[in-house]
């Protein structure tokens, strides 16, 4: 059992021990480390200014470094991890081919959100060193981003001038094969920190270790990606300072790495970030990739879990009418042994579910979609990228090109769970695809069957005529790709 955090900042290795593990990465990098450049603002992932690179073996990203948001990540997350800096960006002076486009087209002006848009345009071109950037990638890649003076055309024109031929990758000059199996060497054995005033921090090395540890302290709070502990805890509405936590990390579980297309069923591990199912789902399900391209931002993307967004089980969290209607199934797991329930089971009430206090999600499974299937899910916003949904819905269908054999159908913001409406269903069965009024009944119906409520996003009147709808927009929809 080990008592500290080992990891890489910008080439070098550092131990973190005691208190200093229960702080946010931002705050370990600014006031320990006195690396400044990363900034704080929103404290919740939404801006962007504190976006470093963080590298890790796992899933489909073996040693892939990714743009994150290191002010809802605990230090204890980057255990095993390599992180990099704007202080990695410069050599020796001389400035990085992208603060020298950013310079030249005038992408800064107080300068405050600038390392951050620095770091995710580096997330971007690491990935792409020898492609001009096309304006498209370049705009979706820096969703999560927030500037307050440029406008962001100064930001977007850096990015189009970056020249392939004089780009320096960051990350080849810092990580390294050594770098890489050093950290693997360091965190074989489990990872246990306290601290008398912070409370505990576990982070298993083993699934054995994990179901005991969860069986001895259901009340512990699990981290994977920290998207929403993290904004909890630093807003204050969770373990506000003085009292004492417990939780335990997954970040060495890495046979909950990864999302996987094998005999027609994708299985998604707890681990596996929303980015890594959004380009397995390309495949397997290609609308709910659609649906994971406007989910988050990529900074987000790249540490939130698919596993967390099942569990927290918000009735407006995006993926879950798209589960319903793929007909997911959620393995649960204890000490115990292994349980499988159909996601439309899952939830009791409002983020209620029926997993036991020694129970934990580790993978969500649904089967590719095949021919004659259609997919469809939507979500309804008041902006393209980065909010929350007043209603949500997806359909899937089996069908032979003229008749509908089989149908499921899910809602999201219309009740305090999301909702399959089966009698829904029954009337799309035997529903010839063509006919529009057998259409407009499912409409009425769907409109019947919810229970959504007025809030701040929109009136139960809005959200109901949104919700038929939505129902008359796949069925435009279906007739348009079947009878093309």
């Amino acid at each position: 059992m080990r008592d500290a955090i080992v990891l890489f900042v910008n080439g070098v290795r550092r131990e973190v021990r005691g208190d200093a593990a229960f702080l946010t990465v931002t705050d370990w990098l600014r006031y320990e480390e006195r690396l400044t450049g990363t900034k704080v603002v929103c404290a919740e992932g939404d801006c962007g200014a504190c976006t470093v690179l963080v590298g890790r073996p796992g899933g489909d990203r073996p040693w892939r470094f990714d743009p994150v948001n290191a002010c809802i990540l605990t230090m204890a997350q980057l255990d095993g991890a390599h992180v990099l800096t704007i202080e990695s960006v410069a050599r020796d002076g001389a400035l990085h081919e992208v603060q020298r486009a950013m310079c030249d087209k005038h992408g800064s002006q107080c300068g405050f959100c600038t390392p951050g848009f620095v770091m995710a345009m580096l997330g971007h071109f690491e990935h792409h060193p020898d492609e001009k950037a096309s304006p498209k990638a370049v705009a979706n890649h820096l969703t999560g981003n927030l500037c307050r003076c440029t406008g962001y055309l100064p930001i977007l024109e850096a990015a189009a001038d970056v020249r392939p031929e004089k780009y320096e990758s960051v990350v080849a000059r810092h990580h390294s094969a050594d770098i890489a199996s050093s950290l693997g060497a360091a965190t074989k054995d489990s990872l246990r920190i306290e601290d008398s005033a912070r409370g505990t921090i576990d982070a298993p090395a083993t699934l054995d270790e994990l179901f005991a540890l969860r069986a001895a302290h259901p009340d512990a709070r699990i981290i994977a990606g920290n998207t929403d502990l993290g904004v909890l805890v630093n807003k204050q509405k969770l373990w506000p300072a003085g009292t004492s936590r417990r939780a335990i990390s997954l970040h060495l579980l890495h046979e909950l790495d990864g999302a996987t297309l094998e005999d027609g069923v994708l299985t998604i591990g707890a681990r596996a970030t929303l980015g890594e199912v959004e380009r397995a789902a390309a495949t397997a399900a290609p609308d709910f990739s659609r649906l994971l391209r406007v989910f988050a931002s990529p900074q987000i993307k790249n540490i939130g879990t698919l596993a967390g967004n099942v569990a927290t089980g918000s009735p407006i969290g995006d993926t879950i009418p798209a589960l319903f209607a793929l007909g997911a199934e959620v393995e649960l797991s204890s000490a115990r042994g292994v349980r499988r329930v159909p996601i439309d089971e899952f939830y009791r009430g409002y983020r209620e579910t029926v997993m036991a206090p020694d129970e934990l999600v580790t993978r969500v499974r649904f089967a590719a979609l095949g021919d004659g299937a259609t997919f469809r899910v939507y979500k309804v916003c008041q902006r393209r990228d980065l909010d929350i949904s007043f209603v949500g819905a997806a359909f899937f269908l089996a069908h032979d090109g003229a008749t509908i054999r089989e149908a499921r159908v899910a809602y999201g913001g219309v009740g305090p769970t999301v909702l399959r409406l089966r009698e829904v269903e029954a009337l799309l069965v035997g529903c010839p695809l063509r006919d529009e009024a057998a259409w407009e009944r499912v409409a009425a119906a769907v409109e019947a069957a919810i229970s959504p409520r007025s809030d701040l996003r929109g009136s139960e009147q809005g959200r109901r005529v949104l919700a038929g709808n939505l129902a008359r927009k796949f069925g435009h929809e279906l007739r348009g790709e079947v009878f093309a």
